[in-house]
């Protein structure tokens, strides 16, 4: 297992958690004073990582069951099964129970507020250091959805961060080193539709080494519950469709009903290609090992410092939510034109956040460079200050993303305080990256 590096947690005080959540399942792993990734089991000392997102109500009482009881209560015909949680929060969809009303955001909440209850153990919500919830697709309504949820948790840390399952699958993959990361590590995950297939295929012609995710679906019969052979069968063709002469893959098949009787056929194709692994835990896992890279951590000489074992530094994952490009802002410092990074490449753009304050005098042209990783070459990208008359004055700008391609930057006149008083200047561009 991984151990967290020296310092950190030490004190017994603090932890930090990866938090998978589909609209099924959670699951839940953590990093705290004991020094290795764990993952909480529903049962004490087994393997239940997953918990089924669902709640149920006791017939003509307040009481609540959460996860698998609420599935046990429900077919005892105790009470009344809501399924779909986090789906339901997200389109506003109201539950209706014995002629009662419960908002769907309010029952979300008393899901989360379970599942984070289950680490009453580890420690009370003001030891956690910060949070990464990984999700099968991250998108704006989710994390706000996710974020107003969590303020009636009382969790103190605003160390809240999101990423894509297939970004948790590359962060689990490079901590087991180089050799994986380029053995062709191949992710499957299986809903009631389809197979999802994802490949982190790797550009050895860069530095750092670009990792992609592609990702392929596959569909399944909705009736697939009475023909047991249909995944196999699905699999099967999936792994001989990525299979190439001579080269060897590392499958990695994250689910409950990845099981060894009812996959037969493609894992003997598998285990004849190369190396198999199973499991439910890897995406949480993979969010652990995401925020040892982002946690600082304080060393014995009461240092800040930054994680940097937990993923190898001669890679840089590009998801379909990440910058393509470093983007930065040409400055003059003692007389010499410097460069001064704003956002980088590998950025997820929902974070991409940057402010910068100079002094100007003169010309009116601000000039951003943008610098593709990808191969897309170099660029310059002007801001005319059409308003600015030319004195010496303190320009604040600050850079962030709309979207994927869409750069937002705005420019405020800060003045020189008593000597110069602010003007009513302030610019914003939309510029569309490459």
């Amino acid at each position: 297992m991984l151990k967290l590096p020296g310092g950190f947690g030490g004190s017994g005080k603090r932890y930090i958690v990866g938090f998978d959540l589909t609209d099924t399942s959670c699951g839940i792993s953590y990093c705290s004073d004991q020094g290795d990734i764990r993952t909480v089991s529903l049962v004490s000392g087994s393997e239940e990582y997953v918990i089924p997102m669902a709640l149920s109500k006791r017939h003509g009482a307040g009481q609540w069951f959460f996860g698998r009881e609420a599935f046990a209560s429900a077919d005892a015909g105790e009470s009344i099964l809501v399924c779909n949680l986090f789906t339901k929060a997200l389109w506003g969809e109201d539950t209706h129970i014995d002629g009662l009303v419960y908002g769907a955001e309010s029952l979300f909440t008393l899901y989360l507020k379970r599942a984070f209850g289950l680490l009453q153990s580890v420690g009370s919500f003001d030891r956690m250091e910060a949070v990464m919830f990984t999700l099968p697709e991250v998108t704006i309504p989710a994390m706000e959805l996710i974020r107003e949820s969590l303020k009636s948790l009382h969790i103190k840390t605003d160390r809240i961060y999101f990423m894509s399952h297939s970004e948790s699958f590359y962060h689990y993959v490079v901590s087991e080193g180089e050799d994986r990361i380029h053995a062709g590590p191949v992710l499957f995950t299986v809903d009631d539709r389809k197979l999802c297939m994802t490949k982190l295929p790797v550009n050895r012609h860069t530095v750092p080494q670009v990792v992609h995710a592609e990702t392929s679906y596959f569909e399944l019969p909705r009736d697939r519950g009475t023909l047991p052979d249909d995944l196999d069968s699905t699999l099967l063709k999936a792994v001989q469709g990525v299979s190439s002469f001579g080269q060897d893959f590392s499958y990695y098949l994250v689910g409950e009903e990845f099981t060894e009787e009812s996959l037969s056929n493609s894992l003997k194709y598998m285990c004849g290609k190369g190396k198999v692994f199973g499991g439910t835990n890897l995406f949480s896992k993979g969010a652990v090992l995401a925020l040892l890279e982002k946690t600082e951590v304080t060393d014995p000489g009461g240092k800040k410092k930054k994680n940097a074992e937990a993923v190898q530094p001669s890679f840089i994952f590009l998801g379909d939510d990440k910058l393509t490009s470093n983007i930065g802002i040409r400055l003059l410092s003692q007389g010499s034109e410097v460069y001064y990074a704003l956002l980088d490449a590998g950025t997820c753009w929902y974070e991409a956040e940057a402010c910068v304050e100079f002094y100007i005098s003169g010309g009116n042209d601000i000039t951003l460079s943008v610098s593709s990783i990808t191969g897309g070459g170099n660029s310059d990208v002007i801001i005319t200050l059409d308003e600015y008359t030319g004195e010496l004055t303190r320009m604040k700008l600050s850079a962030s993303m709309s979207d994927l391609k869409t750069l937002v930057v705005t420019i405020d006149d800060m003045g020189l305080g008593v000597f110069t008083k602010t003007r009513e200047l302030h610019v914003t561009e939309e510029i569309t990256l490459p």
